[in-house]
């Protein structure tokens, strides 16, 4: 019961912090990890209204401002790495991943989130990023508690975050813990589980914490008041501007 209503003043503050952000400049709640005290962008695999994992959403989502483009990974029945949400049926019709690691090496700045659908052929990825130059780029997110001990040994150079769900009773300590003690350079969870408690709690073990899906200003404003590191848009050019509102 106290660990509920905790979360529940949590983010009734974040929202009030938000509203304010209108009126007063406020600087966030918690300083970001990532860079130097920086709140990085991600573009969603479908962002400014474009299809998902297509190269067009990558580049309009770099255009717009973000650091960083997403793309789901997944394979055809016969094995080949492709993007996708789900298993594909055609697989003429999905950018490749080695498509996406050419457009990747084309923009050495910019990082890759690799929303991992499926393990199966993972051992895959690696020799292919090597292929083109963009390991160091790639990092994964979409891994369990299970999938991270798969991906380790699959693709042991590229970091993870761990994807989690956050109830009202969740021990935050606990789950940090856990995040920790699996490697993981952070928590990886939808926006709206995530509170200044959770963020300020994953910072003191030197994890970041990254939110997704931020639509709408507020949201995007919420988040970077509570010092998150990383928020995911379909919208990356209104995120960029909602942060940039409060330098």
């Amino acid at each position: 019961m106290f660990a509920s209503i905790t979360a529940m003043f949590d983010r009734a503050v974040a929202f009030i912090l938000s509203l304010l952000v209108f009126i007063f400049p406020i600087k966030p709640v918690n300083e970001p990890l990532n860079g130097k005290g920086n709140i990085t962008v991600t573009a969603h695999s479908g962002c400014m209204g474009l299809p998902d994992n297509s190269i067009e959403a990558m580049e309009k989502g770099i255009e717009a401002g973000a650091q960083i483009v997403e793309f789901d990974l997944n394979y055809t029945a016969d094995g080949e790495p492709v993007l996708n949400h789900d298993t594909p049926e055609n697989p003429d019709g999905y950018v490749t991943l080695a498509q996406a690691f050419e457009f990747l090496s084309e923009h050495k700045d910019i990082r890759a989130n690799v929303d991992v659908k499926s393990t199966a052929y993972l051992e895959k990825l690696e020799p292919l990023a090597e292929e083109y130059g963009v390991t160091e780029q790639l990092f994964f997110t979409g891994l369990n508690e299970d999938d991270i001990p798969v991906a380790k040994e699959k693709a042991p150079n590229v970091p993870y975050y761990l994807n989690t769900g956050v109830e009202m009773d969740t021990d935050l300590e606990a789950l940090a813990k856990k995040a920790a003690e699996l490697g993981a350079i952070g928590l990886n969870l939808n926006w709206k589980d995530c509170t200044i408690k959770l963020v300020k709690v994953c910072h003191s073990l030197g994890l970041e914490v990254s939110v997704w899906t931020v639509n709408e200003e507020r949201g995007a404003k919420e988040m970077a008041l509570i010092g998150v590191d990383n928020i995911t848009s379909r919208n990356p050019d209104m995120v960029c501007e909602a942060i940039a509102g409060l330098k």
